[in-house]
């Protein structure tokens, strides 16, 4: 019944809320459809982000995954991994990467949580409350209970809204889960780059220990963004610019694999090398946590290895065992 239109059904009515819909050019980000005669209610997320992002048909993300699973890391004789780090832009720039930490991830996981960001510092918690998410590769449902809990949970100087905006950092990540991952149930908000996601992610694991349930997190970030289209070309880059960003962003890498969230927020801020800090943060914080030692930093790759420019975004990935 999730997702079902309403002429294919005929104890099903699709209706329109202006008030808690958003409309963006193409059509209802939101969609909403109760059963007559079942008497519930299913707010569906629709794909927002144009085809550019990543494809539009079952197909050809099982494609371009066949393609990309020969790179993947090997992760034999290592424990589960709980917690990851990627990046969010488009999939030509680094799918491969997103794909590779999730392939990492316990095959019977329960739920995956995708922490994403473009959430200024002292913003809030933006949260995804849709009861599914439909995507060309799947429908998912989300693990509501967990994030009610989350909520509960949350300490009085954090705030949550929301979520009513078009918005990749955790949108390019979904239909990846869905094509991995189709038993899998859904988490998302949106952290602010400041010490808020350092608490979030504490209050994360301690929720999911409550909960027992297996959980993993995933946490989105880009890196430095270098150009005249970003409009960053420090004097001292300008000798050998590629050389600069990479040692930039090692450095962040380096604190969050390291487990030094605090040092990353601050790197993030002083160095401009994350674009979304806290979401990195908050799944490092998580890992933390739960008792987990140093990650691993699998990739590192920036978008000029696929279109060379003098503008250009550094893209990473850090994994963390369980202990």
């Amino acid at each position: 019944m999730v997702g079902l239109p309403a002429e294919e059904s005929n104890d099903t009515k699709q209706c329109r809320n202006d008030e808690d819909s958003v409309n963006n050019g193409d059509g209802l980000l939101h969609k909403i459809y109760y059963t007559v005669n079942r008497g519930f209610v299913v707010n569906i997320r629709n794909r927002a982000l144009p085809e550019g992002w990543y494809p539009s048909s079952e197909g050809e993300i099982r494609e371009l995954l066949s393609e990309w699973k020969p790179k993947f890391h090997s992760r034999v004789g290592l424990r589960d991994i709980i917690a990851g780090i990627v990046p969010h832009a488009g999939w030509v720039f680094c799918g491969s990467i997103i794909a590779d930490v999730l392939s990492s991830f316990q095959k019977n996981l329960e739920t995956i949580i995708v922490l994403g960001g473009h959430n200024s510092p002292g913003g809030p918690v933006i949260e995804y409350s849709e009861d599914c998410w439909s995507l060309p590769s799947g429908d998912l449902s989300r693990d509501k209970g967990l994030s009610e809990r989350v909520k509960v949970n949350l300490s009085e100087d954090i705030s949550m809204v929301g979520e009513r905006s078009v918005d990749n950092t955790v949108e390019v990540i979904m239909p990846l889960i869905a094509v991995m991952y189709p038993d899998v149930k859904w988490a998302a908000w949106r952290l602010p780059s400041d010490k808020s996601s350092i608490e979030f992610g504490k209050i994360l694991a301690s929720t999911v220990k409550e909960t027992g349930k297996r959980v993993a997190v995933i946490g989105s970030t880009d890196l430095t963004h270098y150009g005249a289209n970003y409009g960053f070309t420090p004097r001292e880059s300008l000798k050998s610019p590629v050389t600069w960003v990479k040692e930039r962003d090692s450095r962040i890498l380096r604190a969050l694999a390291e487990l030094e969230g605090k040092k990353a927020l601050e790197l993030a801020v002083e160095e401009h090398s994350a674009c979304s800090a806290g979401a990195a943060v908050g799944a490092m914080t998580f890992a933390r946590s739960l008792g987990c030692s140093n990650g691993q930093i699998l990739n590192y790759s920036t978008s000029r290895d696929v279109h060379p420019s003098s503008s250009f975004v550094g893209y990473g990935s850090i994994i963390w065992e369980s202990v």
